[in-house]
């Protein structure tokens, strides 16, 4: 994720604070749940909790970009500023212990920074990508048999040093550790080390996901499946495929979407206009016109919602039409829908949207899993 990706992920200018316990939203957050019974707020603190848990460990160290004063650096999923907002750029993989890098452009660099914002290398400004199991892309200027200069592809591990020449006409970040390169307009897949481990016979590719990957033999040919090791596993009769989530991966044909397994046998058949991938069990689709979750048998087990995001942790994004908030499994509000918009979370924290109380003017945060805004935690919103 590059710095265009500004409007969604990172926040309006702010100062630094640090009592976020009384951010106006989390009053409001705290004025809702103390409304509640007992043994609701028992059942909400154990669903929160269980999420949390559950994630924890592998996401303690995950960092999250931050903007202020129209500069960028990282907190981590407390809140904390791990890399002070100083820079001009930013890229990140948005996975747990994931490196990250900002942009001088004064300096014409880009540092790498370790999930605990310790610096691993420099390198030239735009010149290299996000470490993907610990390989990032990079460009070189190459001379070809002609005798003319092209630009070719190469990756470089997490000391900044070259690990694979810049020997592709295209190549993408490495996934499950195999990463898809060009040769010409023949598409394969390489390892960390840069070895061929899938031949070049492809016309179109996508990375990999439980194991799994869609390709094409030809150009605007129908799309299968491949297992890591280049065995077709599911043969090429879908107009699109999707990446394997859950178990299941959406594939459209004739017009709608449905869902297959890992065999290619269809676990829902193609009725849907929209489909979202399986995660944690249901999927958030639409029938006509109408929205709602279904489980792997098909059976609509959450509607009466407008729109609805991946579960992670045992919660997902909802809205019944005005707000948005975040339900658990049963399609319960879990925390209460009153932001302006909210994703799906995202480790420990999820981007969010809300307007500042008594105006109409929207910021852009992060809230945790207990509902609390963690960032901003700006003076100028703590007001009463």
């Amino acid at each position: 994720m590059l710095k265009k990706m500004a409007l969604t992920l990172l926040l309006t200018t702010m100062v630094f604070g640090t009592n976020m316990a009384v951010h106006p939203l989390n009053k409001a957050l705290a004025a809702e749940a103390a409304g509640a019974t007992p043994a609701q707020a028992a059942k909400v603190t154990s669903a929160q909790t269980a999420g949390a848990t559950a994630l924890a460990e592998q996401t303690a160290d995950q960092l999250y970009p931050v903007e202020v004063g129209g500069k960028y650096g990282f907190i981590n999923g407390k809140g904390k500023v791990v890399i002070e907002a100083v820079y001009d750029g930013y890229g990140y993989s948005g996975q747990p212990g994931g490196t990250v890098y900002v942009e001088d452009l004064a300096a014409k660099k880009q540092y790498y920074f370790d999930s605990a914002g310790s610096k691993l290398f420099e390198y030239k400004l735009r010149a290299a990508g996000i470490l993907y199991s610990d390989r990032a892309l990079y460009t070189a200027q190459v001379q070809t048999a002609d005798g003319a200069t092209s630009t070719r592809y190469g990756y470089i591990d997490n000391q900044g040093k070259v690990a694979i020449q810049p020997l592709y006409h295209r190549a993408f970040p490495f996934s499950e550790g195999l990463a898809r390169v060009n040769l010409g307009k023949a598409s394969g897949y390489i390892n960390t080390k840069g070895e061929l481990v899938i031949p070049y016979r492809y016309s179109a590719t996508s990375d990999f996901s439980e194991g799994m990957a869609a390709v094409a033999l030809t150009a605007g040919g129908k799309y299968g499946y491949i297992d890591a090791t280049g065995k077709l596993r599911i043969s090429p009769r879908f107009v699109y495929a999707t990446p394997f989530s859950d178990g299941a991966a959406a594939v459209y044909v004739n017009g709608k979407y449905g869902y297959i397994d890992k065999n290619g046998n269809y676990l829902l058949k193609p009725q849907f206009s929209m489909a979202q991938p399986f995660s944690e069990g249901l999927a958030f689709v639409e029938r006509n016109g109408v929205t709602f979750y279904i489980n792997k048998k098909g059976a609509k087990v959450i509607q009466g919602f407008t729109a609805g995001g991946l579960f992670k942790g045992g919660l997902a994004p909802a809205s019944e039409g005005q707000r948005y908030g975040y339900i658990n499994t049963s399609g319960r509000f879990v925390i209460k829908s009153q932001l302006y918009w909210a994703d799906s979370f995202n480790g420990e924290l999820a981007v969010i949207s809300y307007l500042v109380p008594d105006s109409r003017e929207e910021i852009m945060g992060y809230m945790n899993r207990s509902g609390m805004i963690v960032w901003p935690q700006a003076a100028a919103l703590m007001k009463q």
